[in-house]
């Protein structure tokens, strides 16, 4: 596949935001978000929803999630993809809760990339994991 010069600078800002945070999820987002994007988290209950700015997303959602973390998430991303000023990534991800038991989940997100930022997106993920995680830790 040939990319754009565009895409290629996308592509590679994202592998190199993921490959950066290997170890702790919250560098991507830090790294790669604008703090006004647009990000829709897909599916069905309570999180799922769109969420405007990286303060809305954490308060909301990623916070309850990575506070019943023990270690912080981990990712290795499985393939990604660019086509204009989308970038697309299938990505996994593991830790350890804090009741010791494992959390994992499997994510694809498509973004949408402006001056080197992710602007808008969406994210597909299993909302089982992030819900029983939720109801089995307390924090």
């Amino acid at each position: 596949m040939s990319y754009s010069e565009q895409e290629k600078a996308n592509l590679l800002a994202i592998k190199d935001a993921l490959a950066a945070s290997a170890h702790d999820f919250t560098k991507f987002f830090a790294e790669m978000f604008a703090e006004d994007a647009e990000w829709t988290i897909a599916g069905h209950g309570p999180v799922a929803r769109t969420y405007f700015g990286m303060e809305d997303l954490f308060a909301n959602a990623e916070e309850a999630l990575f506070s019943r973390f023990a270690e912080p998430l981990r990712v290795e991303p499985k393939g990604v993809w660019a086509d204009g000023d989308r970038v697309f990534a299938h990505i996994e991800s593991a830790t350890t809760a804090k009741d010791g038991k494992p959390y994992a989940n499997s994510y694809m997100y498509i973004m949408s990339m402006k001056d080197g930022r992710v602007v808008s997106g969406i994210e597909w993920l299993d909302l089982n994991a992030y819900y029983e995680i939720l109801d089995r830790v307390q924090v």
